[in-house]
């Protein structure tokens, strides 16, 4: 994941150094104009400015590419009246002089933007941090030799916490790193549980993965295509190809039906009602015929178990009949959630049933990675806004999954285990 800095501040960068964050620095070009006089909006909304700025700058630099982006803007107050840098040495004694022996406070707006691949989708959200700063009482005189060290002059509120004027803070309320410039505690806890995104290691922190049964877990193709193709013999129609249920597949079994009829030649879908019923009554026992994992499933699957990473199945399937293929070949309780078509929610790509999943295993969206291989998958996903992959080995093209916004392709299983 690229993590890009909004800012050229040497404060803020060391900051990010010093906790460990690999980092960018994008400098923001974006007029900083203060529109309000309450100090809390005013850092919110130059943040968000600054973040916003750098997302578009970088967009189609990092097309393709994970991205996390942090805007921040500092300032200090006194009586809730902003204080910035110093004019010249005037100016800066006066603001010493009127902070000496009081309280004042330093708020800093962090804006975080994420970028699941770089392109048009995006999370984001920021917030405030404010901290109480406490400084000694001091005479004129020491005000005057502090200020010629020269130190205060490009600083708001005329002074640097970090520098030579650290002897001259009482006490503080709060984070003392965000008086220095960036709250890296809070912008830490706040980006793993809002985007289950951990900043000193780059990854994704996932506590759960939904993927597609058909095409994404079990090869099932050739149990689809000999249950349909005897409906159509039965029915008199020619049956089809084994390799065309690949395009068949993936809306639920009454569209396959209205797909397979249509192609043998039933264009006006007249033996419908006779070949769905015929349908349903075969594959209650022809839903598990040579169905059989991909490989490297089961290893991938043992690897989330091993490391607490919670595992569901989404299908369009009927619900009793994707149990059954689960059951048979994994065994009873495999899986911490199993969800086909039932009456209370509709078929993908509507997420209603994600929210059913994720209610079930207390699981928030952000933590949860969605994996399919159509375009229905990709849709589901995103539609629910979770980090959505594509896998090839299934039914359809990488182009198909692109095209239908993926944020990534992998195209073996166990590649899957770089995004938890």
């Amino acid at each position: 994941m690229k993590i890009i800095l909004g800012s050229k501040s040497p404060r803020r960068q060391e900051l990010l150094q010093q906790i460990g964050v690999s980092f960018e620095c994008v400098v923001s070009g974006k007029e900083e104009i203060i529109t309000d006089t309450d100090p809390e909006t005013v850092v919110r909304d130059l943040s968000a400015g600054k973040a916003e700025d750098v997302c578009a700058r970088i967009r189609e630099r990092y097309s393709g590419e994970e991205t996390l982006i942090i805007g921040a803007d500092t300032i200090v107050a006194y009586n809730n009246r902003i204080l910035g840098k110093p004019a010249g040495k005037e100016e800066a004694f006066e603001t010493l002089k009127m902070l000496q022996g009081k309280k004042h406070q330093v708020y800093t707006g962090v804006s975080l933007i994420y970028l699941p691949d770089g392109g048009d989708a995006e999370t984001g959200f920021g917030f405030t941090e404010c901290t109480d700063v406490y400084m000694k009482e001091m005479t004129d005189q020491a005000i005057r030799d502090y200020i010629d060290t020269g130190e205060p002059m490009d600083k708001a509120g005329a002074y640097a916490i970090q520098g030579l004027f650290a002897v001259n803070i009482e006490k503080i309320s709060g984070d003392y790193n965000n008086v220095v410039g960036l709250p890296v505690a809070r912008i830490y806890s706040e980006a793993r549980e809002r985007l289950g995104i951990d900043i000193v290691t780059g990854k994704r922190i996932m506590k759960a993965c939904i993927f597609d049964l058909d095409g994404t877990i079990m090869d099932t193709l050739t149990s689809i295509a000999v249950t349909a193709n005897q409906v159509l013999k039965e029915l008199g129609l020619k049956p089809h190809p084994e390799e065309n249920y690949k395009t068949y597949a993936g809306d639920g079994q009454i569209e396959l039906i209205k797909r397979a009829l249509e192609a043998a030649g039933d264009t006006g879908r007249k033996m419908f009602d006779q070949a769905m019923a015929r349908y349903i009554e075969l594959f209650k026992t022809g839903c598990t015929y040579e169905v059989r994992p991909y490989p490297e499933i089961r290893e991938l699957l043992e690897e989330l178990k091993k490391n607490n990473i919670k595992i569901a199945v989404f299908s369009n399937k009927e619900h009793d009949n994707v149990c059954s293929i689960l059951r048979e070949l994994f065994g009873e309780g495999y899986f911490d959630f199993i969800l086909g078509q039932r009456p209370d929610h509709e078929k993908k790509p509507n997420s209603g049933g994600i929210d059913i999943i994720l209610r079930a295993m207390d699981v928030d969206s952000n933590q949860c990675l969605y994996i399919g291989d159509t375009s229905t998958d990709m849709k589901t996903g995103t539609g629910a806004s979770l980090f959505t992959v594509g896998v090839t080995w299934g039914f359809r093209e990488e182009k198909e999954l692109r095209d239908s916004g993926a944020h990534t392709i992998i195209h073996h299983p166990l590649e899957l285990l770089q995004y938890i």
